[in-house]
């Protein structure tokens, strides 16, 4: 197996889904994120909520951030007063302790009833560290059978988090197949025709970029 520093940061990635109804066009993160967030300037009653895990990153390894991250996200998004996050401030001393990763998990929970419908996205699962407790809380959360929360994770194709995913996902998208590459040529088109840097180049070379990308595409 090749070294970590010099895979590609998309080899191998899955995306799992649990109740998750959009279409996804490309299956990175990043465009499921702005297909929902479209969705949301339609209708009042979607909300949104994301976290990258990053191995470069300290703040974006670890559980407890990551919760927080989503806290923080869906309160604003209330629309009013955010109750649970209000009193997990006044149990925790005004702010002046630290409240425990069960205390997050548990005003998460609380926030999340408060909405309609909730897409939450979670990119690089393998990128966290202590995943174990991670993915102990998805498994948690997809337990519950929330009807109003949709929830999407990506991650490298790592034994561990299949085995313990496997038995709560509805659906599964490798991006490494081919079967997502009509995907991908519409993305390339759009880029070719939309950029302002590449729509400049004429017809013979775009459909130059275009057929040696699709050829080493492969999924990816």
């Amino acid at each position: 197996m090749q070294q970590r520093e010099v895979e590609n940061p998309f080899c191998g990635k899955c995306v799992l889904s649990f109740h998750l109804y959009i279409f996804v066009t490309l299956a990175y993160s990043s465009t499921v994120i702005q297909d929902v967030l479209r969705d949301r300037q339609a209708t009042s009653s979607i909300v949104v909520a994301y976290f990258y895990f990053d191995f470069s990153d300290d703040k974006k390894q670890h559980l407890d951030n990551a919760l927080r991250s989503l806290i923080k996200q869906l309160s604003v998004q209330c629309g009013g007063p955010c109750h649970p996050l209000d009193s997990l401030y006044f149990e925790h001393q005004n702010g002046q302790q630290q409240p425990t990763i069960d205390a997050l998990k548990k005003v998460l929970r609380d926030i999340l009833d408060m909405f309609q419908d909730t897409f939450i996205i979670l990119d690089a699962l393998d990128e966290c560290i202590g995943r174990q407790a991670l993915l102990e809380w998805i498994i948690d959360v997809v337990d519950q059978n929330l009807d109003n929360l949709h929830l999407l994770v990506t991650s490298r194709k790592e034994k561990d988090i299949e085995d313990c995913l496997a038995s709560c996902v509805s659906s599964e998208v490798n991006i490494q197949s081919t079967a997502v590459d009509p995907d991908i040529q519409v993305y390339v088109r759009e880029q070719l025709s939309s950029n302002p840097k590449l729509k400049k180049w004429s017809m013979k070379v775009q459909e130059e970029i275009e057929t040696v990308l699709m050829h080493g595409a492969h999924g990816m």
